[in-house]
């Protein structure tokens, strides 16, 4: 797994709810984690960081940064994607972000995924 970011400050994402995307500026791109917003949960699907870049705490930043969004809007996230799934499982600080296991399979099943 990529090192941690350096820096301690929440990364600057912004919602493009057009294209269901949060997106984090990189050097010469873009990050992003794809989602839909089903029942009042945050269904995150896949991140993205630019090839180039990866292996450089990107990614962790970005999940870092998604879960920041979500919390600050009170809103819960369903990790579909197994990246973010992964980062969750060894940030114990963003728990009470996610949505319960029981939730989590609900929303999973809208979306076609596994139970």
């Amino acid at each position: 797994m990529p090192s941690e970011p350096m820096s301690q400050a929440p990364p600057s994402i912004r919602d493009e709810p057009g294209h269901n995307r949060l997106v984090m500026d990189v050097p010469g791109g873009q990050a992003f984690a794809t989602y839909r917003r089903i029942d009042g949960y945050l269904v995150v699907s896949h991140t993205e960081v630019p090839p180039a870049l990866r292996g450089r705490g990107l990614g962790s930043e970005l999940a870092r940064g998604v879960f920041e969004f979500a919390r600050g809007r009170g809103e819960k996230i369903v990790p579909v994607c197994s990246f973010l799934a992964n980062w969750a499982s060894l940030h114990p600080e963003y728990q009470d972000v996610l949505a319960g296991r029981a939730e989590q399979r609900d929303d999973r099943s809208h979306l076609g995924g596994n139970q």
